[in-house]
């Protein structure tokens, strides 16, 4: 029967190469994400092995509440003479790192989403990673060296000036140096600059030192040494060894950028499912076209075991060559993949391309096992055929029968679905990976429950699109209603994929309509500011000094700094956001809805005060007057008395909130995040935003905005961001469309003889290609509606939790509309291969085929 099987594949090759293409994507996809974020890994872990050069023990503060991306404090100068007193050690010495920013040519900052642009401190050459290609290190605080990716790109060379920005003020250097790190010119898509150590300090605002680099004596193990210094510095440091510390480093990187993985495994997820429902499709189809052949086996002697494993060993075989199809595609897509994150701003660079055997066991698992379960119930169908139907002259499928059972199971399936989801969004499923779970399983439940109830909409759905095809069509209109109406279960299930696939496009756009409007919504009523001064790249800390200049500026009454740091509850194990403001002009610039309190409350805030949201108080009993006692970064607890509830909503601020001063000497925040500027009586924002450029010229990183600039940036990044997530679902949309194709493909060839007598009645090639098509829009019109539904119900079961955190509902029914046109449109697209096999078809062989 395998030798069987393989024969029929070969002999049906367009439609096994169809239902192989939709595994191909979705195997390529899966390992496309491995390979992508395998070969970012390995980028990252041989750029940290390449910085522990020399390194046999390294010392860092331990950072006491985990953050992504969180740096570690900065070790008091102190600490370097503390490690040096250790015996066994040869050679020790501190550096500083710090994010900051370059200047092109023309003075604009060189700004990137992606890895930043960091300054180092220059040191001992035994620990200096750097090879310099061009010039050397850093030798004075008026020099600087660049990666070679940046010099090549901007056209710097050793001995041009180049301007550099930190915490500091802008200064220009003369470039001592161009530098790589081994192999790699993009240092992994981050950007370096290399200066002295003291200048260093002075430019990232670090008055001790970031790491502290030991060179062990001869005889001295490493482990040894580390177990020496940790004992001498006590349980306020990390010290690990050289090869401990990067290893630690690639780890945290590989674990902060997870949620790019899952993110792409979730699209490649969708990609496999839609292409599931293909599988499905076309099996059954296939099968229904070949009862008689079935049937004649078992005449010969064929059991149904012997029918059910020749189907299933032709999915086996479709489901083995196409995952190893999509594999080698997957190498393929891994630097498209890149390529297009590097694209909206995501740039992580990469070095070579890594293929783990994970990823080929991943691919021709996933591959596998989708096709074998898409056509298991074709496969079961098949024994269920007869040998007596071997005698009838057609086998042509009638209309399938719809039964109750199927609308209860639907019913039972959806509910199940919904309440999956509301147990994951407002329940306590456990881990993040537990409520993942739960949340993925309540959303198979809800499409597979939609996929379920779509056979019984198909019929009135058909007519209501139908319709006015059939009013300005005529016949051919008509027929296609027929047409699309005759199998059911055959339009829904086709239906069902391009529903999918739109159900998400609908959630995505549904949500961004609603952050745009969140954003809107909470800076108007939360702002009473007239600007705001940010980073350029919208997330690095502000320069000292800043907010001083800005005061200057004629138009402006007072400026708010605020600041974020992360803490813990005492007695927790979860963060919590920390938000630091002046108390003097807190009042000036904020609009706060208080629950229990009032403006002078925050203006009256101490060193010693809180400010907590409804949610934290909830959720840790606590209120007015009770203590709370946070974990700071650096290991201390500080207590505070709350003083105030502040309403909850979405806007510039979040978390608790406690004075600047406070952060400032409990927590050791210095950096600035932003600047709320309020305006004098009668003053212009734009003419204030104006005036702020100009005195902010030594600072071309800060960047002056009004309200409304700011409102229509931060729009502009889930612009961004929605087009990235609607450019990963195009996949699953593409293999929606081929599934339109593949099923009307087997739709025409099953009506060879139906096609034969219209053309013998007088229908023309031109009529034929028009109903085909006719035919197609209505299944992909279904399909939209379908899935325009689902996302609207999928967006309104996963707001509902955000609501009382300011999250707006808003419907773009623009968006909507030009969904459902462009499913249309893609159904004309999808109808042409099929509409012109329709018309070419030879009505003498047509009318005597049975």
């Amino acid at each position: 029967m395998v030798r069987l099987a393989l024969k029929g594949l070969l002999a049906r090759k367009l439609r096994t190469v169809l239902t192989g293409f939709a595994v191909v994507l979705g195997v390529a996809f899966v390992a496309g994400t491995f390979i992508f974020t395998d070969t970012i890994d390995a980028s990252f872990k041989d750029l940290f092995e390449r910085t522990q050069k020399g390194t046999d023990v390294s010392v860092q503060a331990r950072l006491a509440v985990e953050e992504e991306f969180g740096a570690p404090p900065t070790m008091p100068a102190a600490t370097l003479e503390r490690v040096r007193s250790v015996p066994g050690i040869e050679e020790a010495t501190g550096s500083v790192s710090s994010d900051g920013t370059l200047l092109d040519r023309e003075g604009e900052p060189i700004l990137s989403q992606g890895p930043p642009t960091i300054i180092v401190s220059t040191g001992p050459e035994r620990f200096d990673p750097f090879t310099y290609t061009t010039g050397g290190p850093a030798g004075t605080a008026d020099e600087v060296v660049i990666d070679k990716g940046t010099a090549d790109e901007f056209g710097f060379g050793v001995g041009d000036r180049v301007t550099v920005s930190g915490r500091a003020p802008q200064k220009e250097y003369a470039v001592s140096g161009v530098a790589t790190l081994g192999d790699s010119e993009n240092l992994a898509g981050s950007r370096l600059v290399q200066m002295t150590l003291p200048e260093a300090q002075r430019v990232t605002g670090h008055d001790g030192f970031d790491d502290i680099s030991v060179a062990a004596a001869d005889g001295t193990q490493p482990d040894a040494l580390k177990v020496a210094i940790a004992s001498e510095l006590g349980r306020d440091f990390a010290v690990r060894t050289g090869e401990e510390q990067a290893a630690k480093q690639a780890q945290d990187l590989s674990d902060a950028l997870g949620f790019i993985r899952t993110a792409l495994l979730v699209f490649a997820a969708v990609a496999v499912l839609v292409g599931g429902f293909l599988i499905f499709n076309t099996f059954s189809v296939t099968v229904a076209q070949r009862t008689k052949e079935f049937a004649l086996l078992r005449t010969l002697g064929a059991s149904r075991a012997q029918l059910l494993r020749s189907v299933l060993a032709e999915t086996v075989v479709i489901g083995l060559l196409a995952s190893v199809v999509g594999i080698a595609c997957g190498l393929l897509l891994a630097p498209a993949l890149a390529a297009l994150m590097a694209s909206f701003g995501l740039d992580l660079g990469s070095t070579g391309i890594v293929l783990e055997p994970r990823t080929i066991v991943a691919g021709l698992v996933v591959g596998v096992v989708a096709t074998v379960v898409s056509g298991l119930v074709p496969a079961r169908r098949a024994t269920r055929v007869e040998p007596v139907a071997a005698l009838r002259d057609s086998v042509a499928p009638g209309p399938g029968r719809l039964r109750r059972r199927r609308v209860v199971a639907a019913v039972l399936v959806e509910a199940s679905g919904v309440a999956a989801l509301l147990y994951g969004l407002l329940g306590d499923p456990g881990a993040a990976n537990a409520t993942a779970t739960v949340l993925g399983a309540g959303s198979l439940l809800m499409i597979f429950g939609f996929a379920l109830l779509a056979p019984t909409l198909v019929r009135p759905l058909s007519g209501l699109i139908g319709r006015p095809l059939a009013r300005f069509q005529g016949l051919t209109g008509r027929l296609a209603r027929e047409n699309a109406r005759r199998q059911p279960q055959r339009t829904a299930v086709t239906a069902s994929a391009l529903m999918i696939g739109v159900a998400l496009v609908v959630l995505v756009a549904i949500f961004a309509a609603g952050l745009r409007a969140t954003i809107d919504q909470g800076i108007d009523e939360q702002v009473r500011a007239v600007g705001i001064v940010t980073h350029e790249d919208g997330f690095s800390p502000l320069p000292d000094g800043i907010t001083e200049r800005i005061a200057q500026v004629d138009g402006v009454a007072d400026v708010s700094r605020i600041r974020f740091e992360t803490g813990r509850v005492v007695g927790e194990t979860g963060t919590t956001s920390v938000t630091g403001v002046d108390p003097a002009s807190a009042a000036d610039v904020l609009a706060l809805e208080w629950e229990e309190g009032s403006d002078a409350t925050l203006a009256g805030l101490t060193e010693g005060d809180v400010l907590i949201n409804p949610d934290f108080a909830r959720e840790r009993d606590v209120g007015v007057g009770d203590a709370v006692r946070f974990v700071t970064p650096r290991g201390g607890e500080v207590g505070y008395r709350v003083a105030g509830i502040y309403g909850p909503g979405a806007g510039v601020i979040g978390g608790v909130l406690v004075s600047n001063a406070s952060l400032e000497s409990s927590w050791d925040a210095k950096d600035i995040a932003f600047a709320l500027v309020a305006g004098a009586d009668g003053a212009d924002a734009g003419a204030i935003k104006r005036a702020e450029q100009a005195a902010l010229a030594e600072f071309p990183t800060a960047k002056p905005q009004t309200l409304e600039d700011f409102r229509a940036d931060q729009n502009q990044q889930v612009d961004s961001l929605v087009g990235l997530v609607y450019a990963l679902l195009s996949l699953s949309v593409i293999v929606a469309l081929l599934g339109i194709v593949n099923t009307l493909a087997l739709s025409v060839h099953e009506r060879t003889r139906e096609l034969g007598l219209l053309r013998a009645v007088g229908m023309s090639r031109r009529q034929v290609r028009r109903m085909v098509r006719a035919e197609s829009v209505i299944t992909a019109a279904i399909g939209a509606l379908l899935g325009i539904v689902l996302g609207i119900a999928f967006a309104a079961i996963v707001s509902r939790p955000l609501a009382e955190d300011g999250f707006v509902f808003e419907m773009p029914v623009v968006t909507l509309v030009v969904v459902t046109v462009l499913a249309a449109l893609a159904g004309v697209l999808a109808a042409i291969p099929p509409a012109r096999r329709a018309a070419r078809v030879d009505v003498l062989r047509a009318v005597t085929t049975e």
